[in-house]
């Protein structure tokens, strides 16, 4: 796979939720990139193509696009059109919020095999998310209207939820597992700089190693150890940027050696932390 940027909550959003409109001349991200938290996109226009992995999907006019955690992306516009779409960035606590006994809006995100990750909507429906995206626009011109915004992204949600996420996908027993995982997330990013062995994860949610392991890797395509050496190096980039030497960074964040502290951060970031942080300081 190629190379890909990740993208952390913490350097995103930094409550349980945001939101954002996008055109050719403002899309945010011109790379394959992941994240921590879920994102629904709608597009509206001549967008050009999706990509999901190693895989390319063309777009069309009111195409809806759930992107799981971890799961790497990105669009690749088409430069003779012309686009607009409404992006709604979504952390899994929140998502349990939203979420019911009878509708759990994690199905949403999740891909079932042999199925598009990009729903072609009718016409019609597609009228319906550009109300939406109107009533959104108008606001997030008034910034007293917060709680309007966030009931729209939840408008949004609910009606990508009923004409996107198939039956087969819908399991009521997936709240549980998305509840534990969120909690395991949330106890990770508030302990990061500590030792963080699975016996002391188990213990936190009342679970078996075993059982962490294998739901924390099927719902978020990450092991519990990949995304804790992502979430440190994510944090080393932040202290770099801040002045720290490499050294003091990898002490801050949990890495008790060095030369892994290096290899991980060439891994994830593609280059060794000095070339980072020259290329930060141009």
């Amino acid at each position: 796979m190629k190379s890909t940027a990740f993208l952390s909550k913490n350097i995103t959003y930094r409550c349980d939720y945001s939101s954002s409109l996008h055109n050719h001349a403002n899309e945010p991200t011109d790379c394959l990139h992941y994240h921590d938290f879920y994102e629904l996109i709608v597009y509206f226009g001549q967008s050009g193509s999706f990509a999901v992995g190693e895989d390319l999907y063309p777009l069309a006019y009111g195409d809806i696009v759930p992107v799981d955690m971890f799961l790497p992306h990105r669009l690749f516009p088409d430069p003779n059109g012309s686009f607009e779409s409404l992006s709604a960035q979504v952390d899994p606590g929140l998502l349990i919020a939203f979420s019911t006994p009878t509708a759990n809006l994690a199905d949403l995100f999740r891909r079932q095999e042999g199925r598009s990750p990009i729903h072609h909507v009718a016409p019609g429906t597609a009228a319906k998310y550009r109300r939406l995206l109107e009533e959104y626009r108008a606001a997030r011109a008034d910034q007293s209207q917060d709680i309007l915004v966030k009931a729209i992204l939840h408008q949004l949600l609910a009606y990508a939820y009923r004409d996107c996420a198939p039956e087969a996908a819908r399991d009521s027993a997936a709240n549980q597992q998305l509840e534990i995982v969120t909690r395991l997330i949330h106890y990770i990013n508030r302990h990061l700089a500590e030792r963080l062995p699975l016996e002391r994860l188990a213990e936190e949610v009342n679970y078996s190693t075993y059982y962490i392991c294998h739901i924390f890797k099927a719902m978020t395509n990450r092991s519990i150890s990949s995304y804790i050496l992502e979430k440190r190096v994510e944090r080393v980039t932040g202290l770099l940027r801040g002045g720290m030497t490499a050294h003091k960074a990898a002490e801050a964040v949990g890495f008790n050696s060095y030369s892994h502290f290096y290899r991980t951060f060439c891994r994830t970031m593609g280059c060794s932390p000095a070339a980072y942080m020259a290329g930060a300081q141009n």
